[in-house]
């Protein structure tokens, strides 16, 4: 039996679902099982889960209807054996020691149920656009947690299946599952992050709309009155602030402005350049789009990058 079940839901992911699977693959720790369940892709998603199921025996491909992620997570732990659980999306890219540093922290730590890590923002493109960091302990994480800000990042996570099973993902959040769950699991184990960088988050735009970012939020708020229900908490403000890029023009603009100072702060130049020159030829009369692209060119960033 295997140390390690990484469990991935893939919907109409074949862009860059062979560069998440290597990344998976290569790992040092390589005593796991990988368990994909394409969710009714309607793109060459099916064909790439097969060929690497072919020449992998560590990976199990199974397919069904789209039914949410929720769900399809909820199959692929109930079939998994392993002691641990691993998270990963099929856009984004584990560094080679993830999976050993966490097994080693879980090890030491048995009263941890889920571990996160810190993550390295990327574009489409694989451009890196910043560190970021999370707070490590429980109280930090589960006070973020209750009021909104979600303090673990879903595919870094790792967690004790036993647990997992106590809880399990809510169907009925169509988004913000992660949310919900972390702030169950807080009430019967202890959160943790590790302070390493274990991944590179992918920030695409998508078919992200206005309308998913307002269901996103109703169902962060429907997971955290949930849980100052359950805890007889009151008096609590929800602080909840997520933007994500939408496929407008306008989304656009506010992307390439964002994240070109995201990526000039940490020391990314490469990246800050691309997205200061996209952002003046978005808009030339911009003074914020100028800004950018001036202020990157004469000023040193607040901290470096890797």
């Amino acid at each position: 039996m295997a140390k390690v079940a990484v469990v991935m839901a893939v919907y109409n992911g074949e862009r860059w679902l062979a560069e998440a699977i290597e990344s998976v693959l290569v790992q040092t720790f390589a005593d796991f099982e990988l368990l994909i369940h394409d969710d009714g892709s309607t793109d060459n998603s099916l064909k790439i889960l097969r060929d690497y199921a072919a020449t992998d025996a560590r990976i199990t491909v199974t397919t069904g209807t789209n039914e949410g992620l929720a769900a399809t997570l909820n199959r692929l732990i109930g079939t998994a054996r392993a002691p641990f659980l691993a998270r990963m999306d099929a856009d984004d890219i584990c560094l080679p020691d993830r999976f050993a540093k966490q097994v080693a922290y879980l090890d030491e730590n048995p009263d941890c149920a889920v571990l996160g890590a810190c993550e390295t923002t990327i574009d489409a493109a694989g451009r890196r656009i910043a560190k970021i960091r999370v707070p490590l302990t429980h109280e930090e994480i589960d006070a973020n947690n209750l009021r909104g800000v979600t303090s673990i990042t879903h595919p870094t996570v790792m967690m004790r299946r036993d647990t997992v099973l106590r809880c399990g993902y809510d169907p009925t959040y169509p988004t913000s599952q992660d949310l919900d769950l972390w702030l169950r699991m807080a009430e019967i184990g202890r959160l943790a992050n590790l302070p390493d960088i274990v991944l590179e988050f992918r920030i695409h735009g998508g078919s992200i709309s206005g309308s998913k970012q307002d269901l996103q939020r109703q169902m962060c708020r429907r997971a955290c009155e949930a849980a100052w229900a359950r805890r007889g908490l009151t008096g609590m403000t929800f602080d909840y602030s997520d933007w994500r890029m939408a496929d407008t023009p306008e989304s656009r603009r506010a992307f390439h402005l964002r994240y070109g100072w995201q990526a000039w702060n940490h020391g990314y130049r490469d990246t800050w350049r691309h997205y200061a020159l996209r952002s003046v030829a978005d808009a030339p009369l911009s003074v914020e789009a100028w800004k950018l692209l001036i202020a990157g060119a004469i000023k040193r960033p607040r901290r470096k990058g890797a």
